[in-house]
């Protein structure tokens, strides 16, 4: 936990809520059990509420108060791996003040530190598998910001947050509806993040592994 703490005081930031992702036609990895801390579309649909327009805000007793300090389209970035394509939907920095003791406690069981203030990037893609083999794939994996600091995005997974929402995925198949969260100062423009491996089953094959890529996003 210390190089979290050291991110933490560093950045003053963190990551909110929890999720999960479902698809019909992939095998889901990762949805933890118990898990009480809202998503965003939760939040919105229990306010009546959503982060529409930089400034807009919405309270969560499970979490806290959710600030939207900006937001970016990314629908004109994508990346292949191998036989998967990963298209990007939309970046969200988001700040979440007010912490409740719910979401306090679940920060320290994942990171160590209980920050007064939160600040991260929520990033949303979709993945298709464009190959005609199945194929494994463990997310992004890494982020470096402007500060030229690496952070491992491992946290993703302890949080139950889909990043992706499956690791498998058949041949010809789509998974949207995936999610990354970064830690990001509340001014950060952009961010730079990197892919896992994307591997085949049948390792046999001469390309069964494609090494992962990185990819600049504006915020």
């Amino acid at each position: 936990m210390k190089k979290y703490g050291i991110l933490f005081s560093a950045l003053l930031l963190c990551f909110a809520f929890s999720a999960c992702g479902k698809s019909s036609s992939n095998e889901t990895s990762k949805e933890p059990e118990g898990n009480t801390i809202a998503t965003e579309n939760d939040k919105e649909q229990s306010n009546k509420k959503t982060l529409d327009s930089v400034g807009d805000n919405l309270y969560d007793p499970n979490t806290g108060t959710v600030t939207l300090n900006a937001s970016k389209d990314l629908i004109d970035k994508n990346l292949t791996v191998g036989d998967l394509s990963i298209t990007f939907v939309d970046a969200k920095v988001i700040t979440v003040t007010n912490i409740s003791v719910v979401f306090k406690e679940k920060l320290e069981q994942v990171f160590g530190v209980q920050p007064k203030e939160f600040t991260y990037a929520q990033i949303k893609y979709n993945t298709e598998n464009t190959g005609n083999d199945n194929i494994s794939w463990r997310g992004f994996l890494q982020a470096v910001n402007e500060k030229k600091q690496q952070v491992d995005l491992g946290f993703n997974l302890d949080l139950g947050l889909p990043n992706p929402s499956s690791i498998k995925m058949l041949s010809k198949s789509k998974l949207d509806n995936n999610m990354v969260w970064v830690p990001v100062d509340k001014n950060e423009k952009r961010i730079r993040l990197k892919t896992a491996d994307v591997l085949k089953d049948d390792n046999s094959k001469s390309d069964f592994i494609a090494y992962g890529k990185e990819i600049t996003l504006d915020l």
